[in-house]
């Protein structure tokens, strides 16, 4: 109850603001979704507003990074309006305003000082309504990537339409389906995704994605003691999650999404098996930078000793709550904490957890 799942929220929150169903204005659709604005607003105070700020390097620019911000308030009656909204572009030194307000509309705006259609601050944003020849389009086009997962192995076990294959969904519920879009489109992928496993569990002799004549398709698996296939609904709640989470790790560049987040991976894993999934997603990364391609950021959420044992200091921010708000901190930020880890005069990381010398200075 520290609200680790709360700061992953913010980038769903966005997400669903950004890109809502068709037809549908952008806040309107990410607060409804989620109960209207008082289920939004912090319980802890009378504030009525809410306001996201981040930052993100453009990758089709050297030397670029963007800073986004939205205000949303809520008046009379729960009506909430966009107050303020800004994008801007750093590149080279120089800021430049991608979003301008006249006259109580935003425009979106370029680099050399073109301005195209106005948009009312009630119930959308301004990156809502972004165009291809706008300079921001490439932040609007990160965020269309943002990708969130809670994965359910109850619902993972169900066959899936084919039809719905393009996107792993947020409780895996389509990954037969997805694995067999992987499968028909990126035979590498998918081919990596098995070896994982067959690597993992050595009874596996082969996976595969088996369409039916009804539009759906089932994940199966042959194990060389068995003369029969197990099929998706009979396979292990940690196999599911497993392969999940490799198909996300192994997701073709077309496929996989810019920012991934993942709420509680070590869910139904054994705790060995932390280690393999951290090394892999390491050696993929690395793969990615080597050939100069942008590799997809992963934020997890966990509360497994086992999980932080993967990863170094400088990775790993600190979610606590005092007096009812969420805090975040950087543990690599503490002098005295970074000298301990490099004199090795603690053990793993993860036995911090049991400590309060992670938090906050008391």
């Amino acid at each position: 109850m520290s609200g680790k799942s709360n700061i992953l929220e913010v980038f769903r929150f966005l997400h669903d603001a950004v890109f809502p169903q068709p037809g549908r204005e952008g806040v309107s659709f990410a607060l409804a979704q989620r109960g209207g604005i008082n289920e939004v607003l912090w319980k802890g105070g009378g504030e009525r507003l809410v306001s996201i700020a981040l930052e993100a390097n453009d990758p089709s620019r050297v030397n670029a990074e963007y800073k986004y911000k939205i205000e949303l308030i809520s008046g009379a009656g729960d009506y909430v309006t966009t107050q303020n909204e800004s994008l801007k572009l750093i590149h080279s030194g120089l800021e430049n305003d991608l979003v301008a307000v006249k006259d109580g509309f935003l425009f979106l705006k370029n680099l050399d000082g073109k301005e195209y259609g106005g948009v009312g601050t009630s119930g959308a944003t301004a990156l809502q309504h972004a165009y291809p020849a706008w300079d921001g389009y490439s932040f609007y086009e990160f965020v269309k990537l943002w990708r969130s997962y809670h994965l359910v192995p109850t619902s993972m076990k169900e066959s899936g339409l084919t039809r719905e294959g393009q996107i792993l969904a947020e409780d895996g519920h389509n990954l037969s389906a997805w694995l067999m879009w992987i499968q028909a489109h990126s035979s590498e992928a998918f081919g990596r995704v098995s070896e994982a496993l067959q690597d993992l569990f050595p009874e596996i002799t082969s996976l595969r994605a088996i369409p039916t004549t009804e539009d759906r398709v089932y994940l199966a698996a042959k194990e060389k003691d068995l003369t029969r296939e197990t099929r998706v609904f009979q396979m292990s709640d940690g196999f599911l999650v497993l392969t999940a989470l490799l198909s996300l790790i192994y997701a073709p560049p077309e496929l996989a999404g810019t920012l991934v987040c993942i709420e509680e991976p070590e869910n139904y894993l054994h705790p060995r098996l932390m280690e393999t999934l951290v090394a892999l997603l390491r050696q993929a990364r690395q793969e990615l930078l080597n050939s100069r391609r942008t590799p997809t950021q992963f934020i997890l959420t966990t509360q497994s000793p086992y999980l932080v044992n993967q990863f170094s200091l400088d990775e790993v921010v600190w979610i606590e709550k005092k007096n009812g708000e969420t805090r975040a901190f950087r543990p690599t930020d503490k002098e005295h904490l970074r000298k301990l880890v490099e004199d090795k005069e603690i053990g793993l990381l993860g036995d911090l957890m049991y400590t309060d010398a992670i938090g906050d200075e008391k």
